[in-house]
């Protein structure tokens, strides 16, 4: 059996990959042999265990003990759901301000965080909404890469998985930062998004809001800003950030109270 092909169209791949391989070419027992080739090419030194189960194929010529597989590639197969998100999903789509060590995924039930050579994997829980109506994967694509197949979040979801979660996207001049390298922006890709993933007017509020500072960027009209309007009587005052501990202010606009350095975006300042 030609096993280089398979090696050669997964450069990252489960035990339970390589069981369904020889499996489908009529091979008996499926889990055993995969044990055993997987011992063998450990052993040879053909691929590396990234973790029990996880396996990534050596480049030639390189150092099983300094070789260092693709980030997106892993990522993908931390879990059988796993989708490339947050800051990892701008890395991918090559719109990150700096460069992270971190390699952010998210999946139904996300495995615990390891560090694998240089880079830590960090898995992120899908929103409990999508879990319950079965629609983890709204918003995400799959993609060649590297010789294999990477999952992730469009640019749309992207925005707002990184607007709700904040910490897997870094700090605010991060996000928006490389967030705003985006050439163009669906708004209605957006705002159906926001609905699947959380259906609150709190979350649209905070998009909505973040929309606005970037109209004339992406060309975005008023009326394309009016499905993120809060809507009824403010009795509740929305957060932009719960944890920020600086100066704020409240957006009247959008009931909506932010951080002074997100309202002014010191960060493009020049002293």
């Amino acid at each position: 059996m030609d096993y280089e092909a398979f090696l050669d169209g997964e450069p990252v791949f489960t035990g339970s990959d390589l069981a369904a391989y020889l499996a489908d070419r009529g091979v008996a027992r499926p889990a055993e042999e995969a044990d055993r080739l997987e011992e063998r090419w450990l052993r040879s030194g053909r691929v590396v265990a990234v973790r029990p189960g996880l396996f990534a194929v050596v480049s030639d010529g390189i150092d099983p003990a300094r070789f260092q597989p693709m980030p997106s590639l892993v990522a993908t197969k931390m879990a059988p759901d796993a989708v490339v998100s947050h800051h990892a999903a701008l890395d991918f789509w090559g719109i990150s301000y700096s460069l992270w060590f971190d390699a952010v995924y998210s999946a139904t039930d996300p495995a615990p965080p390891m560090v694998y050579g240089a880079v830590r994997y960090r898995g992120v829980r899908f929103p409990e909404r999508l879990i319950e109506s079965s629609n983890q994967h709204f918003g995400v694509v799959e993609q060649s890469y590297a010789d294999g197949a990477v999952r992730v979040t469009t640019i749309e979801r992207t925005l707002v998985d990184t607007l709700a979660d904040p910490d897997y996207g870094g700090s605010w001049d991060e996000i928006y930062q490389s967030l705003t390298r985006a050439d163009s922006i669906n708004v209605a890709t957006v705002a159906a998004y926001c609905q699947a993933r959380d259906g609150g007017a709190a979350l649209r509020a905070k998009v909505g809001f973040f929309l606005d500072q970037h109209r004339e960027l992406w060309g975005i009209a008023d009326s394309d800003l009016d499905q993120f309007r809060p809507q009824g009587p403010r009795a509740t005052t929305f957060i932009f950030d719960t944890f920020a501990r600086k100066r704020t202010r409240y957006i009247e606009d959008w009931n909506l109270v932010v951080p002074v350095e997100v309202v002014e975006r010191q960060w493009e300042m020049v002293f």
